[in-house]
Order: C-alpha cells, then structure tokens, then sequence
C-alpha cells in the first residue's frame, strides 16, 4: 500500500470495525465508531509505514489499479497475526480473498514465518469457511461481559 491509498483505507477499516464493534459489544454505533477510529490511529500511528504493522492492496491482478482490497498483518517473531482483510463488495465471492492469503502465507513461510492467527466474527459464516479451506483451525473463544 502507498502512502496516498491509506486514507481511503483507513476509512474503510474503521466503518467495518466500528459496524463490528457495534454488533458485538452491544454498543451504538457512534460509540463503536468513536472506539475503532482510537484503536486503529493507534495501532497504525505512521500510516503505511507504522512497524510492524505491513498494510497490502490486493489486486486482481499483479500491479493492476485500483486494489480490489486490502490486507493488514503484523509480524512478531515467526508468528504473523492478520488484523485484516477486507474486499470491496462488487470483488467478493470471486477467489481474491482465497488467492491473497495463499500469497501472503507462502511470502510469510519464505521469511521464516511459522504461523498465522487471525480473529472472525462469530456472525461471519462466509469468512469462517473461507478460513477453514485454507486450514485455519479453532483456538479459542473471545468473550466479554459488560460492566
């Protein structure tokens, strides 16, 4: 990702998480909207450029514009954790989320990376089974009580 295609991303992530957030932590939208855009300009405090964080576009095809999607890992020691990957609505159901994994995961295997983690909303039937065919497995359960 170019510094100049973050904005747009940056927007798109925090309307997703925040949306996200909203369902899962019962919450109203504005407060769920309020707390992804705090979350995510701290993690990605440098835009593109905020390590360790590695923020990708996915294309349908190598160097095509504009991104189809975008992609959001961060590598700590051989474990990379996806934060991550969102395709435009008119590009999904079409193998590019499937297709940009498998890239992702061999480059991350090439530089030694043993292991990826990601976190799937519990409502998201259609990710899960996306997740699933490429191996991923269940490793726990996140839960929360509001206070």
């Amino acid at each position: 990702m170019q510094a100049d295609e973050f904005p747009a991303y940056r927007q798109i992530v925090i309307a997703e998480y925040g949306r996200d957030l909203a369902e899962s932590r019962r919450c109203s939208l504005e407060d769920a909207l309020s707390r992804a855009t705090t979350l995510i300009d701290q993690a990605l405090t440098q835009g593109v450029n905020s390590p360790p964080q590695r923020l990708l576009c996915i294309t349908a095809t190598e160097g095509a514009e504009p991104p189809v999607g975008y992609l959001w890992i961060s590598v700590s020691e051989n474990i990379a954790w996806i934060y991550d990957i969102y395709l435009l609505p008119e590009w999904r159901g079409k193998g590019y989320g499937k297709q940009a994994l498998d890239v992702i995961n061999q480059q991350l295997a090439l530089e030694g990376i043993t292991e990826t983690g990601l976190r799937v909303a519990a409502n998201n039937s259609r990710a899960k089974k996306l997740y699933e065919s490429l191996g991923f497995v269940l490793t726990g359960y996140n839960m929360s009580k509001r206070l």
